[in-house]
């Protein structure tokens, strides 16, 4: 009863921390986000009309990504229990998983090419081209900014 008590205390208090950060993050993500949108319409060289166009479907495209993301994160937490679960494995279970979140990341992937090479109406190619490239730059920059405020050293 005692631990019980202890549980709910402690649960009690770490839950406001856990939402003053989960607010935080939500907060620095939208900041990444604006900032991400600036630079784009910038590095793409976008007119107001292909800026509303664009980034519709790239919400819609977002929206679609992060469905599959959450089912490919659920799908990597059964595979860690069953991987780390005692006794005999079930193999067979592990097998189908795997093979679902493989799937699924494949999936992703081509979700990806298709919205980029849906794009075609929207940008120019060259466009279409700086937007691969800036993608890939963007998050190596945010990523060692990251990285730097960690304190994780240089590359």
């Amino acid at each position: 009863m005692k631990y019980f008590v202890y549980l709910i205390f402690l649960t009690a208090i770490l839950s406001p921390i856990n939402a003053q950060e989960r607010l935080e993050r939500r907060m620095k993500d939208s900041k990444i986000e604006q900032l991400e949108k600036v630079k784009l319409i910038e590095a793409l060289d976008l007119t107001e009309e292909q800026s509303v166009r664009f980034f519709a479907r790239r919400n819609e495209h977002r929206k679609e990504i992060e469905k599959l993301e959450m089912r490919s994160e659920e799908l990597l937490g059964n595979i860690e229990t069953l991987i780390n679960a005692p006794g005999v494995k079930n193999i067979t279970e592990q097998k189908r998983l795997l093979n679902e979140f493989l799937d699924l990341r494949v999936q992703i992937e081509t979700k990806r090419k298709q919205f980029i090479l849906s794009l075609s109406d929207i940008l120019s190619f060259e466009q279409i081209g700086r937007l691969v490239v800036f993608e890939k730059k963007f998050r190596e920059e945010i990523r060692k900014i990251l990285m730097k405020r960690k304190g994780f050293p240089k590359d």
